[in-house]
């Protein structure tokens, strides 16, 4: 595994994760609102909040590099699709448990989870087709 590749890929996916969430954020506007309604305010949260996602993505980057590992699109959309399956199940483990959590505001997250989930696993497979993946053995030699 080359480490500059592997944080490239980090990086790169921690920022397309952060552009991604905020236009679908607008897109379920009324869904976020509510949703933010319930959480802490944000200027509380905010660092935590970033750091728990750079650890999301360092997982997803390496699992990606273990699981598929190549530049093949549509395993990198399976991978991506079922981790956001995983994503949407937990959110909603713990959203299930919040009392008085609106019901229908997770759904907008639900579904951006799934659909960014797959959009990601396929930017990492298209990276590693280009030989900026940080897995395989080109990678190894460096």
């Amino acid at each position: 595994m080359s480490i500059g590749k592997f944080v490239l890929n980090v990086i790169v996916a921690f920022i397309a994760f952060g552009v991604l969430y905020t236009v679908g954020g607008m897109l379920f506007a009324d869904q976020m609102t509510a949703m933010i309604a319930a959480f802490h305010p944000e200027e509380e949260i905010f660092i935590a909040t970033l750091s728990y996602h750079l650890v999301q993505t360092v997982v997803f980057v390496w699992l990606f590099d273990k699981a598929v590992g190549s530049g093949n699109l549509k395993d990198g959309a399976v991978f991506g699709l079922m981790v956001g399956i995983y994503l949407m199940a937990s959110d909603a483990v713990w959203f299930t448990g919040l009392k008085d959590f609106p019901g229908d505001a997770r759904v907008g997250l639900a579904i951006l989870n799934i659909v960014i989930g797959g959009i990601i696993g396929v930017l990492l497979a298209f990276m590693h087709g280009k030989g900026w993946g940080s897995s395989g053995p080109d990678a190894a030699a460096e």
